[in-house]
Parts: structure tokens; sequence; C-alpha cells
């Protein structure tokens, strides 16, 4: 388009050049169809196929995400796209902002601004996988940092994210691999299939930027991958727990990284929550040290001190006080911690304060030890309350479908029940507990892997008939007298049923034994008609069942034969 040329498509008022690429121009521009609201309108050559090409891919794609996130809050909007016959033209809403990498030449993000930043791309990553979808190709230059609004003040730490650039993860598809080196993980380099941990990698290494102001070393370096102690080297005044954070997402082995962009967020949200609490104990700190200065004897206020504790913590037992009894001293507790997860769910909810106890009080190295005689009875319990009782997005719970809340909090259990499975006390001393943890086990084990495996095409005939296995012995659990476990595991069979019964019935689970799960199901929920809980949480959970759909959805699968 000649530069003189002040108006195009009979619409857009032409301002100035916003900036150049190779064979693309953006231009800043005034749409007189919309009261001049300001739009970036990009110019692609048609002379060179494949960038005109990806240009028509990648604004089709960003048009299909902005269009499915509800909450408009990660892509850009693209209002208008169209041709002529030397130009595709794609008009989107005017980003004013910079990207990310260049903001970054400045040097490293505040804290809060840190952590804040993290969240928002953590969220976009979420939403992204939730489209069946890898990005590979998540660093700096692809986020631009929105300018803030008038009404932000300076010393604030809210930032504003949109994200771009989406051809690697369109290239994904077609099976090119594409990466960047210094944000790239060891499976990108050896050109191995890709999944949803190559995504939590690359946000690691984002934020390793981020914190550090300089960009991780590249992936390889003379013909050999560099090891990630190689590649990420902290300064001193990085915090600890963004630290452990950071590396958790950059490990070599993609088994030992986050399971989720949930998991991530959700530590995220624990540093963000317990900042303010490390620079009380600091300051805690600092005083001691000035009594010491002034001479009072360490021993004679340690011993008064170890008093003091132990009276207030056999007072806050007495009086049900489990939480503060915890906080003055929370090591080879189990036994109050039991009580603890008995006072969080008596309302029938584990929310997440409750979740943030649980993971600095007693998920803490200094809390209880796998050799206490109780700890896989402790373990079982927490499992329980997770799976039972865990609400996995706050007040947005109503945004969610009912499968992504139940493997939200399947997958919050996971990692309890296989500490209650691998200890040494529950198989002797709660063997039913046992076997009921080992099949809860399997259950979130198959949640977490069935759609990577789905995708990379690996979910075997084997792998169905082991999940149908486990399937039938949970159905045992049906009848549980237990109300709210038996109207979770209800709800947990109808899922897997409604979602997996081609599965099934492909891998050999005849129709028979599938609907026999559903009556069973039937029977246990409703009386004459009518719901047969009378526990209010389990009646209100099964007052969403829809039982005849999933039967519907069973009978379709074996409409073949």
């Amino acid at each position: 388009m000649s530069t003189k040329a002040r108006l195009l498509a009979n619409r857009y008022e032409i301002e100035k050049i916003a900036g150049r690429g190779g064979t693309s121009v953006v231009y800043k521009a005034y749409d007189l169809q919309a009261e001049r609201a300001v739009r970036a309108i990009k110019e692609i050559s048609k002379s060179k196929y494949e960038e005109y090409d990806m240009a028509k891919q990648e604004s089709a794609l960003i048009k299909e995400l902005y269009e499915a996130d509800q909450s408009n809050a990660f892509f850009p909007n693209i209002i208008h796209r169209f041709e002529t016959d030397h130009y595709f033209y794609i008009v989107q809403d005017f980003l004013d902002g910079e990207s990310m990498g260049y903001m970054l030449e400045a040097g490293p993000m505040p804290y809060k601004m840190f952590i804040e930043a993290a969240k928002q791309i953590c969220s976009f990553m979420k939403f992204f996988h939730s489209t069946g979808r890898v990005h590979s190709d998540m660093k700096p230059e692809n986020i631009m940092v929105l300018k803030p609004g008038k009404t932000m003040l300076d010393n604030d730490a809210k930032i504003k994210l949109k994200f771009i650039d989406f051809g690697t993860a369109i290239r994904n598809a077609t099976g090119v691999t594409g990466y960047t080196p210094e944000y790239a993980a060891p499976e990108q380099y050896r050109q191995s299939e890709l999944d949803e941990r190559t995504d939590i990698f690359n946000m690691g290494a984002t934020f390793f930027h981020m914190i550090q102001g300089r960009k991780p070393l590249k992936v390889h370096s003379d013909n050999r991958m560099l090891t990630t102690q190689e590649r990420f080297k902290f300064d001193k005044n990085v915090s600890a727990d963004i630290k452990r954070i950071i590396l958790k997402c950059v490990a070599e082995d993609p088994n030992k990284r986050y399971r989720s962009c949930d998991a991530l967020y959700r530590d995220l949200c624990r540093v963000e929550r317990h900042s303010n609490i490390r620079w009380l104990s600091l300051s805690a700190s600092l005083c001691i040290l000035c009594f010491v200065a002034a001479g009072i004897s360490s021993h004679m206020a340690n011993k008064l001190d170890r008093q003091n504790i132990a009276e207030k913590y056999a007072s806050n037992v007495n009086k049900g006080n489990y939480a503060e009894a915890i906080k003055l001293d929370h090591t080879n507790r189990d036994d109050i911690y039991s009580k603890l997860i008995q006072d969080f769910t008596q309302d029938s909810k584990l929310d997440h304060d409750e979740d943030n106890f649980i993971i600095n009080e007693i998920k803490s190295p200094d809390s209880i030890k796998s050799s206490d005689s109780n700890y896989g009875k402790c373990m079982y319990e927490i499992a329980n309350a997770y799976w039972l009782y865990y609400l996995p997005f706050d007040d947005s719970s109503k945004e969610h479908t009912e499968l992504e809340l139940e493997k939200a909090r399947i997958n919050a259990s996971y990692e309890w029940f296989e500490k209650a499975v691998s200890s040494s006390d529950l198989k002797e001393s709660m063997p039913d507990a046992y076997k009921r943890a080992q099949i809860f086990l399997n259950i979130g084990k198959f949640y977490i892997d069935i759609d990577r495996m789905e995708k990379e095409g690996t979910d075997s005939s084997e792998f169905y008939t082991e999940m149908w296995d486990n399937v039938e012995e949970m159905s045992k659990y049906i009848d549980e007298s237990n109300e709210v476990v038996s109207v979770r595991v209800c709800q947990t069979l109808m899922s897997l049923i409604s979602r997996y019964s081609s599965k099934f019935h492909q891998n050999g689970v005849e129709f028979r034994s599938q609907e026999k799960i559903i009556d069973k199901i039937n029977k246990k929920v409703y009386l004459n008609g009518e719901i047969n809980y009378n526990n209010d949480y389990a009646r209100s959970l099964a007052e969403s069942f829809d039982i005849e759909a999933v039967r519907l959805k069973l009978e379709m699968a074996y409409a073949d034969e």
C-alpha cells in the first residue's frame, strides 16, 4: 500500500506506520465505522506465499481463540481480514504497549509484578492447553505488556498481558518442530514428542528471564545439550521460593516438572500469599538479635519461649483451635492433623485458604515424617479431603465443566494418595483404606495420563483394560455408608463411562458390564423417584446428576451392535 493513501478499504484512516517486518508493515489507524476506534492493521505481501499462508492461518487461530476465551483476557481481537491483489490485511485492536522482551532490556521485574505476570502466563497456558494444543515457544518476545491506564498508580504492581505469535503452535500440528534455543526444553532439542510439560519448561525459562533480567543459556552449545544447572544460574537475591518453582518447571526429566498449569498456578499463589509472613519472620529474627546484643541470655530466653509455646499449644488443642496449635508446633503432630482435616471439612468444602495451610504447614519438610506411626493414615485423610471437598477454582467454578472440576480435585488428591499407598503403616493398620487409596490413585493416574496419551496415540488396549478393572473395583463403593464418599464415587464413575464408554467397548468391555454400573448408581441415588441421600452436601451433588444422559451415551457407543 502506498504511504500516500490515507484511507484503506474505504473504512480505515491510516495515521502512521507503527512497525515493519521483512514482508509486512503494521499501521496505526482509525476505524471510521466504529467511532474512530484505534486499530492495528498488518499488511502482508502476497509475493512470498509461505509468509502469506502463515499469516492467514495464524490470524484465523487468534480469532478462534479470542472467541473461545469468554473473558477476552489473552488475545487481541481480530476485527477484519481482507485481501487485495498484492496484499493480505489483518485488522485488530491496537495494543498500546511493548513486548516483554523489550521491557526486560531495562532489567528484572519487581517481585510483585513478576508474581502477577507469572500467574497471567499460567492462566493463558492453561486455557491454550484446554484447546488441545501445545504452544512450544513461550518467551518474553511473544508477550505484550500493555501500558497502564491513567487510574493506575505508578508504584502499583498490576500488569496486563496479551499473547501474540502462534506460528510455532501451528507448525507443531504439521509435525514441524521449531523452538527458541534460550527457552527450549531438552525434548525440543532432541526433536522428541512434545506435550504440555514442554510448555511448562518454556514458561520456567521465561520466568527466569523475568526475575533475573537476562536470558537463560541456549539449550545447546558446542554440539552438546547443556544441563539445567548450567543454563539457569540465579543471583543470590532471588527468592528461594521463586528459585524452587523455576527449577521444578525446567527439570530435565519432564516427569519431574509440574503436572499441570493448575499446580504451577497454585504454587505461585502460595508464594504470593506467604511473602508477608516471611517478612514478619525476618523482623522477628532481627528483634531476637537485638535482644542478644543487649545481653539477654539466649539459653533462658529459649527455655521460656519453649514453655510458652507448649502452654499455648496445649491451650489451643483443648479449645479445638488445631490450626493455631500447628502454627506453634507442627512437628510430628499427625494426631492433630487428623483433627484439623475434620475441622476443615465440617462445612463440606476445602477452600484455597485451607489448601494453602495444608501445603505450608503439613507438606513442609520439618512437619509429619514418613516414619511417624500414623503417617499413612494422616496422608489418606488429607487425600480424601481433597478428593471429596476441594474447591479448585474459587468462585469461578461455575465457569468450568464438571469434568474440569473433577480432574482438578483428583489431581490435587493424587500426591496425597500416593504418599498414603507408599507408607508402611496404612496397609497393616487399615487394609480397606489402603485398597481404596490404591484404586483412587490409579483413577488419578488415569486422568493425569489420558489426555497426553490420546494426543500421542499411545492409549493402548491394555491401558483401557486396566482402567476398566479399576472402574469395577471402584463401583464396589457405590453403596458406601458415608454418603459423601458414595456420591463422589457415583460422580466419578458416571464421568468415566460418559467419556470413555466407546473406548471401553473397543477394548472388549461388554455393554451389560457398563450398564450394570449405571443401574447400580441409579438405584443408590434414587428411591421412588426421590434423591436417596440425607446428607445435604451429598444431596446437592446428586441433584446435578444426569444419569439418563450418561445412559444415552453408553447406548450410542454400542449402537453398531
